[in-house]
């Protein structure tokens, strides 16, 4: 198995769509990397099992729920920063909808402006949250949760999202690299679910400690 550096990855990206297309590309796959990293981590602490969960407020509930939130969140703002527009007033935004005017076959800058056209509906559930709730106050939906309340958002729904942002990158590296990344299928070996496991092994050590040393 060869590993590349990061640098090496860049180098490559800017090898094969030309500089500014190439370097645009690899700060985004960075982050869409990081974003299923961070969904990876949420899904095998809370959605694996109820199992899982049960054992984790055991062991510390109000670390864990703050461990939730923040994960959750931080997926909701990394799905927002992907998806916003190119400019905002005079300060140009690194997002999916830059990609499109770099690219010169028309063909294929069409197919890329429609998938990012379906992303950016698709996170409409996490900029709405992250305009009135996690990166400003809204004053509104604070006064009056009830009467100005968020729209629902599912585990589905960020499913779908992170979904419609891989096909706006593997259109790309597929035009242009021949290759389709498995952003959804990061191995981790040393994350979450090792936690859980130890956290788990822990319970029973001392379960069959305190049986041990009952009267």
């Amino acid at each position: 198995m060869v590993t590349r550096s990061m640098e090496e990855v860049r180098a490559d990206y800017i090898f094969a769509m030309g500089q500014e297309l190439g370097a645009n590309f690899y700060e985004l796959y960075r982050e869409l990397v990081e974003l299923h990293v961070l969904w990876q981590q949420y899904r095998q602490l809370f959605g694996d099992t109820t199992d899982t969960v049960q054992l984790l407020n055991r062991t510390a509930g109000l670390f864990f729920k703050i461990v939730q939130d923040e994960l959750w969140d931080s997926v909701l703002l990394g799905v927002s920063r992907m998806t916003d527009p190119p400019a905002t007033g005079k300060n140009k935004n690194l997002t999916v909808q830059s990609l499109p005017p770099l690219i010169t076959d028309s063909a294929l800058r069409t197919e890329a402006q429609d998938l990012c056209t379906k992303a950016v509906a698709a996170a409409e559930f996490a900029r709405e949250h992250r305009n009135k709730r996690i990166a400003h106050q809204d004053h509104n939906y604070l006064s009056n949760r009830n009467s100005n309340p968020l729209s629902g958002i599912s585990r589905a729904a960020v499913e779908n999202m992170l979904a419609v942002l891989r096909d706006v990158l593997n259109l790309l590296d597929n035009h242009f690299r021949d290759n389709t990344v498995l952003y959804e299928d990061f191995v981790d070996d040393s994350g979450a679910r090792l936690l859980v496991h130890k956290l788990s092994s822990l319970e029973r050590l001392q379960g069959t400690s305190a049986t041990e040393s009952a009267p």
